[in-house]
């Protein structure tokens, strides 16, 4: 018969044989996640690793892509007699792909001088006085403020503020005050532009606060920051304008604007002596090859074409000197977007402007 002291020695040897296994049964479970986080780990630096080296390749191809587009542009324009700048010629080609290993390619040309540069907006203001004078005839002088009666705004400006007011279509007040926000942002002073302009004063009184750059506009979306463009005005302005570095272009190319982007057509030439429908039958009428001289465009209108070409005739052009290279890479699962800025000088050299990596 056992002793009544050995049971709990019993007891106790089992619950320490039950602890062991537990404990097991735990580091072995400890080391399985180890072993599956590592093998995760090693999979993400892989992958990551994978996508690093497609990166670069696709950077790569871009960059040869923009390369060949300025040759392929040169021959182009150096071999074509004509002097205008129209659809039909070989750049305004739909996105071409190109076959690449590992993957795909696309670009594409976009004149740009089919949309509304903003920064033009900067650009010298017209003197508003009767230039009819003798030349040695002195004139009463005047303070320079671009909002005395003795100057006109900006021809951008002018512009901007047609354009405005025909797509927010709420009057000609808030369009003007919009513009002015946007002149505002690109002078070179910190003064507001009457009751209408957005400077330092407002900006800085926002939360997070900020500062008007006082320069040229490096790129559209900086609408977004300026006092009244709401998402909506924004999303509706877009289509319609782009930004180049010389504030000085301000004419839209009739020969490559298409049939998506009239209404800025209709706004470039104010919107009042003509309508959508005269527009849209101008440019039907424009043929293959664009209108060849300026003054085609405005013989389309009629009677009212000399009145109108004596408004607006500074605001439309029939060549360009401005383009944009939109360049894709698709390799494994990376994509790379590129939009390169080339701008035609009088020799048809390309020159790379300015480089943007990104969707928009």
């Amino acid at each position: 018969m056992k002793r009544f002291n050995e049971l709990p020695q019993i007891s106790f040897a089992r619950k320490q044989r039950g602890t062991i296994l537990i404990t097991v049964v735990l580091i072995a479970a400890m080391v399985i996640v180890l072993v599956v986080e590592s093998v995760k780990t090693v999979r993400y630096q892989k992958q990551l690793s994978n996508n690093l080296i497609h990166r670069d390749q696709a950077y790569s191809y871009l960059m040869g892509m923009e390369e060949l587009v300025k040759i392929k542009m040169r021959e182009l324009f150096t071999k074509n007699e004509e002097e205008t700048v129209h659809l039909n010629q070989a750049w305004a080609q739909d996105e071409i792909m190109f076959p690449i290993e590992g993957g795909m390619m696309s670009a594409s040309i976009k004149d740009m001088q089919s949309c509304f540069n903003l920064n033009s907006i900067a650009g010298k203001a017209k003197n508003n006085q009767n230039n009819n004078n003798p030349p040695n005839t002195k004139q009463p002088s005047k303070p320079t403020t671009p909002f005395n009666s003795g100057q006109q705004l900006p021809p951008g400006q002018e512009i901007l503020e047609d354009l405005i007011g025909k797509i927010i279509d709420s009057g000609g007040s808030d369009a003007k005050a919009l513009a002015t926000v946007v002149r505002d942002w690109v002078d070179e002073d910190v003064e507001p532009s009457g009751a209408d302009g957005a400077e330092d004063e407002y900006y800085q009184g926002l939360e997070p606060a900020y500062r008007t750059p006082n320069s040229l506009l490096s790129h559209v979306s900086e609408l977004r920051a300026m006092r009244g463009f709401n998402t909506k005005i924004y999303k509706a302005l877009r289509p319609f304008v782009c930004v180049l570095p010389d504030p000085e272009v301000n004419t839209i190319n009739v020969n490559t604007i298409d049939e998506e982007s009239l209404f800025l057509l209709y706004a470039i030439l104010g919107g009042k002596d003509v309508s959508m429908a005269d527009i849209t039958k101008a440019i039907a009428n424009r043929g293959e090859k664009g209108f060849e001289k300026i003054d085609d465009f405005f013989n389309e209108f009629g009677a009212a074409g000399q009145q109108i070409k004596q408004k607006y005739a500074s605001r439309v052009d029939v060549k360009s000197s401005y383009f944009q290279m939109t360049a894709k890479a698709e390799l494994g699962n990376t994509r790379v977007s590129m939009k390169s800025l080339l701008k035609k000088d009088k020799e048809n050299n390309f020159l790379v402007i300015s480089r943007y990596f990104g969707k928009e």
